[in-house]
């Protein structure tokens, strides 16, 4: 998201806007994989799944509706060029949070030791 709002924010061209709206397609795809399995290693066992998948979409759903609500509060007060940097700094710190604070959700597997006869 980060990337794709920076380059359109950068650009006029209609032919680049559509290419870069394909990166909107990638990045649905691979945040809905990557949400669903980090859910599914952190309710492992607890019968909790649906419950924390229920919160999360919840929780994306409120953030959606905010994003543009608030995104079209800074596109009319400072125009579209901050309107598409807001969304990137957002973005970026919605990257930066897992990278820093969140620990790896699958638990490690140690290849079996070596029986010695």
């Amino acid at each position: 998201m980060p990337i794709r709002s920076a380059l359109f924010a950068l650009t006029t061209d209609s032919t680049l806007i559509v290419l870069i709206q394909v990166l909107d397609g990638l990045n649905g795809a691979t945040l809905g994989v990557l949400t669903t399995l980090v859910i599914a290693d952190l309710t492992k066992g607890t019968g909790r799944f649906n419950l924390a998948q229920a919160v999360v979409g919840s929780l994306s759903a409120v953030g959606a509706t905010l994003s543009t609500s608030i995104s079209g509060l800074v596109v009319e007060k400072f125009g579209d060029m901050a309107g598409f940097l807001s969304v990137t700094a957002a973005g970026l710190v919605a990257v930066a949070i897992p990278l820093l604070f969140m620990p790896e959700t699958k638990p490690l597997v140690l290849p079996p030791e070596p029986v010695i006869h």
